[in-house]
């Protein structure tokens, strides 16, 4: 009976944990947190007390010098990921942020829900 119940255990672990995985990405863009390695950034980021989006994920090259790191974004099992707006910092709410997705890739997000 312990064999049969511990086998039950098992695949029941194995079966949540798939479950789990197969929302990992709506997870990660839900509450804003990226995936290990390049291009795991989500679609949605929290910045600041407010949402900012990028529906479709160009990477573009920008110079680090002239931006001014505001923030990160998180990284499950991973380093974080800055998050720069433009130097100077404008007063009140950035219209735009850069997420750093790997060196000298840069992830455009935009202000969500007006300013």
């Amino acid at each position: 009976m312990t064999g049969k119940r511990a086998a039950v255990v098992v695949l029941v672990v194995v079966v949540l944990a798939a479950v789990g995985m197969a929302f990992l990405p709506w997870t990660a863009n839900h509450f804003g947190y990226a995936l290990p390695g390049d291009g795991g950034l989500p679609s949605r980021i929290h910045h600041d007390g407010r949402d900012y989006g990028n529906g479709t994920y160009p990477c573009a090259a920008a110079d680090e010098a002239s931006l001014t790191r505001v923030g990160e974004v998180s990284t499950l099992f991973g380093a974080a990921h800055p998050v720069f707006t433009t130097h100077p910092v404008p007063e009140g709410t950035p219209l735009t942020v850069l997420v750093r997705d790997r060196p000298g890739c840069f992830v455009g997000y935009a202000l969500l829900g007006g300013p």
